[in-house]
C-alpha cells in the first residue's frame, strides 16, 4: 500500500482530522510546504482520499494568514516531482487540481 507523508504547518492539520496509521512503508510521497515549521502526520493515501476537500481548504486557510508572498509545495515519491508555488490566495480549485491524481489510482 502507498503511503503520503505530510509535512504541514500544524495549524492545517489543527483543522482537518487527518488519520494517523503510522509508518507503512520507505516510499511515502512526500508533500511540504518549504521554509516554515512543519509537523509531521502519516496517512495511507485512501485513508486521505475522503478529506481530500478538507486539506485543501486547510492548505488555503493557512496561506491567507500567512504573511509571506509566496511558499512551495513540493510533492515527491516515486514517478512524482511536483513544484507548486503558493501564493497567499491561491484558490482550492487549483490546490485539488495539482493533488487529485494522487489519489486517482486509489479509487
Amino acid at each position: 500500500m502507498t503511503s503520503v507523508k505530510l509535512l504541514l504547518p500544524a495549524d492545517v492539520f489543527d483543522e482537518i482530522d487527518l488519520p494517523y496509521e503510522g509508518v507503512r512503508d520507505i516510499s511515502a510521497l512526500t508533500l511540504a510546504i518549504e521554509g516554515t515549521a512543519v509537523l509531521a502526520n502519516l496517512a495511507t493515501l485512501a485513508g486521505l482520499q475522503p478529506q481530500l476537500g478538507a486539506l485543501v481548504g486547510a492548505i488555503r486557510n493557512w496561506r491567507l494568514r500567512d504573511e509571506r508572498p509566496t511558499v512551495a509545495l513540493t510533492v515527491k515519491g516515486p514517478g512524482v516531482d511536483l513544484r507548486l508555488d503558493l501564493p497567499r490566495n491561491v484558490s482550492t480549485a487549483v490546490l485539488l487540481k495539482h493533488l487529485e491524481p494522487l489519489f486517482e489510482d486509489e479509487k
